[in-house]
């Protein structure tokens, strides 16, 4: 019941993280990294819950970083911005979600093998 409970908890924070992703400037960053950071824990909780919990942050996290971000929405393709600034941060989001599915995978490996012994 707990797992269940910060897993939801984790995935209203990262609906949280949509306030200050909508701002300008140094608040579009922390949006950013508050859903780049609760990609890392959100495995763990997924496994302990349910898996469907981590789909739905992810969901959410996408839509924070792609439509919501002053600083890395797709919009910004259409105008003169920083390119480096966004595709960097496009790579900083890709990196954690390969992390954040492997550790789902390895999470998911030992709750299989601690359920079969």
């Amino acid at each position: 019941m707990l797992n269940k409970v910060t897993g939801w908890c984790a995935v209203l924070l990262s609906l949280m993280a949509f306030y200050p992703s909508n701002m300008t400037g140094g608040l579009s960053c922390i949006g950013f990294y508050i859903a780049c950071s609760q990609c890392l824990s959100e495995p763990m909780q997924a496994v302990l819950a349910n898996i469907s919990i981590l789909f739905w942050f992810f969901f959410f996290s996408l839509i924070n970083i792609f439509v919501i971000n002053d600083g890395t929405n797709v919009f910004l393709f259409s105008q003169q911005n920083d390119w480096v600034y966004v595709l960097s941060m496009y790579g900083i989001f890709a990196v954690v979600s390969v992390v954040c599915f492997g550790l789902l995978r390895k999470e998911t490996l030992l709750a299989q093998l601690d359920a079969v012994n």
